[in-house]
């Protein structure tokens, strides 16, 4: 049980993430400023996660437990926000 209980300390924080930077990258207003941001806050909460919750696993393990969760968080975010109507 202790394998899901890692994923989900993994998940949720990458999910968290992808929408703050998804909503900052709209504000960014600048496409490659925004990609290059959330490459570098995907690497550095890799980092940080695996600090918190102790957890030694290699950067394959952390892509298919996080960060593609993050990177499609940030890409529906970004999207909604950039083709909403009411927003702009």
């Amino acid at each position: 049980m202790s394998y899901f209980d890692a994923e989900l300390k993994t998940l949720l924080p990458f999910v968290v993430l992808g929408i703050i930077i998804g909503i900052i990258s709209f504000f960014l207003n600048n496409t490659l400023t925004s990609f290059i941001l959330m490459l570098i806050v995907a690497v550095l909460g890799k980092i940080a996660l695996a600090k918190i919750t102790k957890i030694a696993e290699g950067w394959k393990w952390w892509i298919g437990n996080g960060i593609v969760v993050y990177f499609f968080m940030w890409l529906v975010v970004w999207t909604i926000l950039i083709n909403s109507p009411v927003i702009r």
